[in-house]
């Protein structure tokens, strides 16, 4: 069967998050969007995403728990996180080092350029995350 990614898009606001998954859907992509834990889990258990496209300040969703449930539940199959903020990144700098996301982008840079990155973490060749500091390469 050709690879075919899954993309589970987390944001609390059902907007946000439906736009985003509107855009990945014109590039061909296959995405679901989640705005709560037990929705993103659910997704989980029925899609097992390739990427996880998660908002960083989500009142009721801690994004770390998130991220490893995520990451828990693809029982070794390859997942790509990238985190999203309205934040810069210099402002949520200590939760990128906790959760060692592949990528990260400010959400002012638009919906389109956030699926090009999504695009690329679809095809690249897994990395070690650029914010997880002082661990050698394949020790992760």
């Amino acid at each position: 069967p050709m690879y075919s990614p899954s993309i589970l898009v987390v944001d609390d606001s059902p907007f946000a998050a439906k736009a985003l998954v509107r855009v990945l859907e014109l590039r061909g992509l296959r995405a679901r969007a989640a705005t709560t834990m037990d929705e993103a889990m659910h997704v989980c258990a029925e899609a097992r995403p390739t990427v996880l496209v998660a908002d960083t300040g989500m009142p009721n969703v801690d994004v770390v728990e998130l991220c490893r449930r995520v990451r828990n539940a693809a029982r070794g199959q390859r997942l790509s996180v990238l985190l999203i903020s309205t934040q810069p990144e210099a402002q949520v700098s200590d939760l990128l080092v906790t959760v060692a996301p592949d990528a990260f982008m400010e959400k002012r840079e638009g919906a389109a350029a956030v699926a090009a990155r999504v695009e690329d973490l679809c095809t690249a060749v897994a990395k070690p995350s650029p914010f997880r500091a002082g661990v050698p390469v394949g020790r992760a």
